[in-house]
């Protein structure tokens, strides 16, 4: 009995560690890990996003829809990770959407490339 646990306890191991080293999949948890830890990459994309006329407009208040959204989202991150490329889920009190950020680390702080929200009827706000 204590044998089988050992060999299966064992491929399990083999098939993570495969899983892990032949797909992207590590790399895709270090990166959704390393936007929550970094709160200020996506908050200031919303305060810049609620500053913006055209966004009040059509989306009224917009805010990050939960902690889960990033989740749903996708990020990417350069080989240095000095640049990103981040989409979320945000709810506006007039509309809610998806907000897309590209961004570049200037002094250990981000600047934002591009930040466009959008919804599922097409409407889309671009702020430059």
């Amino acid at each position: 009995m204590k044998k089988w646990l050992i060999v299966s306890s064992s491929l399990v191991i083999i098939l993570l560690i495969l899983t892990f080293t032949t797909t992207n999949l590590g790399t895709h948890i270090f990166n959704f890990a390393e936007v929550y830890a970094d709160e200020a990459l996506y908050e200031n994309a919303i305060h810049l996003a609620n500053q913006n006329e055209e966004v009040k407009n059509n989306f009224g208040k917009i805010d990050i829809k939960d902690n889960l959204s990033l989740l749903n989202g996708d990020v990417q991150y350069s080989e240095n990770h000095e640049k990103v490329s981040l989409t979320f889920k945000v709810t506006g009190t007039k509309a809610n959407g998806v907000m897309a950020i590209e961004a570049h680390r200037q002094d250990e702080a981000w600047q934002y490339d591009h930040i466009q929200i959008r919804t599922k009827n097409s409407l889309k706000v671009t702020i430059e």
